[in-house]
């Protein structure tokens, strides 16, 4: 599922062209973003966010979970879809796990929210 709306922080305006194949709000996903992409997508996106990941994150880290305006909770999404595709990147050259199990056979138990606070989780 995507974003229903793909603003960022104006500081970010520059990763905007990422967030219609990026900017997921689930685990799930994200992972399957990954799978089907193609490996020049992947890079493409690498490529362009590791160069605004550490102010991005600093700026993230500034703000608290529960309260994220919708164009920071975007950026928060764009982020773990970095962290989705990485090693893609840097250690497979590839969209999928290099000699790993089929992705089908880790069903997820439980769905955390990522943009929900943590203290406020039922599980």
């Amino acid at each position: 599922m995507k974003s229903s709306n793909n603003t960022l922080p104006q500081a970010f305006s520059e990763l905007a062209v990422f967030c219609e194949q990026w900017c997921l709000e689930s685990s799930q996903a994200r992972n399957a973003a990954r799978i089907s992409a193609s490996m020049e997508d992947i890079r493409d996106f690498y490529d362009g966010a590791t160069l605004h990941a550490e102010s991005a994150l600093a700026h993230l880290s500034t703000l608290q979970l529960g309260e994220l305006p919708e164009a920071d909770g975007n950026l928060l999404r764009l982020m773990l879809s970095l962290a989705e595709i990485g090693p893609a990147v840097e250690w497979f050259n590839q969209p999928r796990v290099r000699d790993g199990c089929d992705e089908s056979h880790f069903p997820l138990v439980i769905a955390i929210p990522d943009l929900e606070a943590q203290g406020d989780i039922q599980g």
